[in-house]
């Protein structure tokens, strides 16, 4: 098994953060910017990708098989494998700083097989 590719997108254009209130400012979506995961047979490629708060995840079945993004916490993103068929995509932008791990249900389990991961960093 090769490791993971990290894919980092630099230049934020999002901040979060106090305005002098105590309320938190809005993240800013970083326009244009995308990251694609590729849904290859049984892997997600890159694996492992880290990008800052407002860009878009953009996944995309380049396989031969269906494929779902199921995600392990109770978080809302994702794509049923009805919607995501060979040569489909599913974007989702991811705001909040944390690690999102997700997993295809028809190619492995929540800890091994087809897994991935999204890191949002400030």
């Amino acid at each position: 098994m090769q490791p993971a590719a990290v894919v980092v997108v630099c230049g934020v254009l999002a901040t979060v953060g106090c305005n002098g209130s105590g309320a938190s400012e809005p993240v800013a979506l970083v326009d244009g910017v995308q990251v694609r995961v590729d849904a290859i047979d049984n892997t997600f490629r890159a694996a492992e990708v880290t990008v800052a708060p407002g860009t878009e995840v953009v996944w995309t079945n380049k396989g031969r098989n269906a494929h779902n993004v199921v995600p392990v916490d109770d978080v809302t993103f994702g794509v049923d494998v009805d919607a995501f068929g060979p040569d489909a995509t599913y974007g989702h932008r991811f705001t909040e700083p944390g690690e999102y791990a997700y997993y295809c249900s028809l190619h492995g389990t929540d800890t091994k097989g087809m897994v991935g991961a999204v890191v949002v960093r400030e």
